[in-house]
């Protein structure tokens, strides 16, 4: 009886351990808006897959360079808040007379540890509040890494604009 009644204390105290060490690897690898509003460059890590995100590929009208890569990625949690991101490969016309491309990088899986302080996704959208998350990242150098674009071990990583953020308070 004193065995089985070890056996159990033990179990339970390893238990007690694995959710300690679990809970506090949690809140050590979360995201602060401190780190974001000292950042000069933040990434957002887009999965389609999630409720309320969108993944959009535009094609103008008229036959332009402009267009020829043209995706808009938008966090739409209800329709009076919507913020979206824009990837081409030209920030715009004048850059593709110069030749100057957005910048798009392949970067290891490693990169996701290295920069989990400044890698935000829809739930730090969420939990922060979307107007407030803009106004921290509006003016920062801000790329995109796109779930569906990563390859193995390998992370492609694009320079994007922020589109535009709407809302509409009642």
């Amino acid at each position: 009886m004193r065995k089985i009644h070890h056996k159990i204390a033990n179990k339970t105290k390893i238990i007690l351990i694995l959710f300690i060490i679990l809970f506090f690897k949690g809140a050590i690898y979360s995201q602060s808006l401190d780190e974001i509003k000292k950042a000069d460059t933040i990434y957002i890590y887009f999965d389609r897959n999630k409720k309320y995100s969108i993944r959009e590929e535009t094609f103008g009208n008229e036959k332009s360079e402009f267009y020829k890569n043209y995706i808009m990625y938008r966090f739409n949690p209800d329709p009076m808040n919507i913020i979206s991101f824009s990837s081409n490969t030209y920030k715009n016309r004048d850059n593709i007379k110069k030749g100057i491309k957005n910048d798009e990088r392949i970067e290891k899986k490693s990169f996701l540890k290295k920069n989990k302080d400044i890698i935000l996704d829809y739930a730090f959208f969420e939990k922060n509040g979307f107007k407030e998350i803009f106004f921290e990242i509006y003016k920062k150098t801000v790329y995109l890494i796109d779930k569906e674009e990563i390859k193995g071990r390998k992370i492609e990583v694009k320079q994007v604009d922020i589109a535009c953020y709407t809302s509409f308070e009642e």
